[in-house]
């Protein structure tokens, strides 16, 4: 598009990051307009989109919302694997029983042709629907990915066997079962794609989980005779004053007008020991006020406390591809081509150039079928997986785990790069240790005098 200067897209995390060329930005209103075209465009393209609301105030709300949908997700992938793996499990049923002798006319209906027939079509309207149709429009559309090379592997296995149940006196060979185990084996794949996108949200929604969910509001702004009522964290505005009792979280930053306490903030700093608090000090939402009464003047409420900040911060983190993601995503780019490319050399070499290169192999069988079921193969062998999804996928859990432990990482690049650190140096013990000693070893020493113990101690460490 002539509007957009670059865009960078993850498709583990689902989101694309655009920007615009300058002159787009002088239109009032630019964003909402620029992100409503090219949601709609993409959502033509197959890929159902929406603007995302910028806004750090529906930071929860959009990650409950992701939560819902990978929920949704995972319940339907892990319905269309069962079905899919059932019919696999039927259709290697009777190919087992030749291994125990088994002669009941039951078995023998379960090897037949026309029962892996029926059982190849059943996977086509069933749980293999979505696979072939979107890897059909995306290659008609020229943007040919896995689902393509799924969806032309199965189709023309299923095709040349149909052929070849049809008329017998072609002599080739039948292999209905391959686009059933096909289909069985990717859908396993992507099963387990969505439970790793749902583990990353999960850890993401354990990050928002620290804040509360309720306030305090003063009703005046008198600390010494105010009453208060309970409102929802989100509906709290800049200049409100909020009680926070001992043990409760703080539900937004703010500044302490009134009161005296100390905070644990070791979920935001690491830091174990807990900070004391004045009137004028600044504290963050989802840190704990220990022991007294503090009243707090709002000052970053809603989506916008240093929680949120953090988690933003994971989000472009996700965003930011590794150098081996970026080779990756150029080799996958054109691997479709290649693949389908292979293919068709495959089908002329053995066809014209086989029987005579390589006459052992057309003994039990026309040079044509062999052709034809090695082509296939080509495409059912070839599906991208790896190239496309396991890169991203390990991007997306990694900075994500990381974050739940406290450790924030920039990017994928920061995380290739720091799979090469041999030493890390810290200026700072408070932040490595939870500040509670504990007894590792105890040593008895005999003497003259009797018996003499010694402790030796340390810090758990993080």
């Amino acid at each position: 598009q002539s509007q957009v200067v670059s865009a960078t897209v993850n498709l583990a995390t689902e989101m694309a990051v655009v920007w615009a060329v300058p002159e787009d930005r002088a239109v009032q209103d630019w964003k909402l307009q620029l992100g409503e075209k090219l949601a709609s465009q993409l959502t033509t393209c197959g890929y159902k989109s929406s603007q995302r609301d910028s806004s750090k105030v529906s930071s929860q709300n959009v990650f409950e919302r992701k939560m819902g949908e990978k929920l949704q997700n995972l319940k339907q992938s892990g319905r269309e694997l069962a079905v899919s793996w059932a019919l696999c499990a039927v259709c290697l049923l009777g190919h087992i029983s030749h291994l125990f002798g088994v002669n009941a006319p039951l078995m023998h209906m379960f090897h037949s042709t026309g029962f892996h027939l029926s059982l190849s079509i059943f996977t086509f309207i069933g749980p293999g629907r979505r696979l072939i149709v979107d890897g059909l429009k995306s290659l008609f559309k020229g943007s040919p990915n896995m689902n393509t090379l799924v969806g032309l592997g199965a189709l023309s296995s299923f095709a040349v066997s149909s052929v070849a149940a049809f008329i017998p006196k072609l002599g080739w060979k039948t292999f209905f079962e391959e686009p059933i185990m096909l289909i069985a084996f990717v859908l396993l794949g992507k099963n387990l794609e969505q439970r790793a996108k749902l583990k990353a949200a999960s850890d993401m929604t354990g990050l928002l989980n620290i804040l509360p969910s309720k306030a305090r509001l003063m009703v005046d702004n008198d600390a010494e005779q105010s009453s208060f009522t309970e409102v929802p964290c989100g509906t709290l505005a800049v200049g409100d004053y909020i009680l926070v009792l001992p043990g409760d979280r703080i539900p937004a930053d703010g500044l302490v007008k009134a009161g005296r306490s100390t905070v644990d903030e070791s979920s935001l700093t690491g830091e174990p020991m807990p900070v004391t608090k004045i009137a004028g000090a600044e504290v963050s939402a989802g840190s704990i006020n220990l022991n007294g009464k503090l009243t707090v003047e709002v000052r970053r409420p809603g989506g916008e406390t240093v929680m949120s900040d953090i988690l933003h911060l994971v989000e472009e983190a996700q965003t930011r591809e590794a150098p081996v993601q970026r080779l990756a995503d150029k080799v996958a780019g054109n691997f479709t081509y290649g693949v389908m490319a292979l293919s068709s050399a495959t089908f002329m070499f053995w066809s014209i150039f086989g029987s005579q290169f390589v006459p052992a192999a057309i003994q039990q069988g026309s040079a044509m079928s062999l052709a034809l079921q090695l082509s296939c193969s080509v495409l059912v062998i070839a599906c991208p997986c790896a190239l496309g999804l396991a890169t991203p996928t390990a991007v997306l859990v990694g900075t994500s785990l990381g974050a739940t432990r406290g450790l924030l990482l920039r990017g994928g690049d920061v995380l290739e790069k720091f799979a090469e650190v041999d030493a890390i140096v810290f200026d700072k013990t408070g932040t490595l240790t939870i500040g509670k000693p504990v007894v590792t070893k105890v040593i008895a020493s005999h003497s003259e005098g009797g018996v003499n113990t010694k402790l030796s101690g340390s810090y758990s460490v993080y």
